[in-house]
């Protein structure tokens, strides 16, 4: 028996690959909108408008596409947990997860969007 409980021992899992590069990716999206927001608020005000300013729009719309990556990271994998789950909490978290990060996709694209005017303009 004890060789048994040996070998079972020595068995490792598999690497968690996904795992990791889930991890990863937050990270870097993370940083990125750190990075995006600290550079927004650095940044000297503007002698115009604040909406003719292209970089502080296009800087807010990256901080906020890096914003709404790890909301839907968390949201995609609390949903895939919870479809086997007989309780409906966990797949509203998930929900509310998923409206906020598509929230804040949202947005972003719309600021890059104003940006992208108004350098055109």
């Amino acid at each position: 028996m004890s060789e048994e409980n040996n070998t079972r021992e020595k068995v490792q899992k598999p690497f968690p690959k996904k795992t990791v590069l889930l991890v990863i990716v937050t990270g870097i999206a993370i940083g990125v909108a750190v990075i995006c927001f600290t550079l927004v608020a650095i940044l000297p005000p503007p002698d115009g408008p604040l909406l003719k300013d292209p970089l502080r729009s296009l800087l807010t719309g990256l901080g906020l596409l890096g914003v709404a990556c790890p909301l839907f990271i968390v949201g995609f994998t609390l949903e895939k947990r919870a479809a086997t789950s007989p309780y409906y909490e966990e797949a509203f978290i998930a929900t509310v997860f998923n409206i906020f990060g598509f929230l804040c996709f949202i947005l972003g694209l719309i600021c890059i969007g104003l940006s992208i005017y108004a350098l055109l303009s």
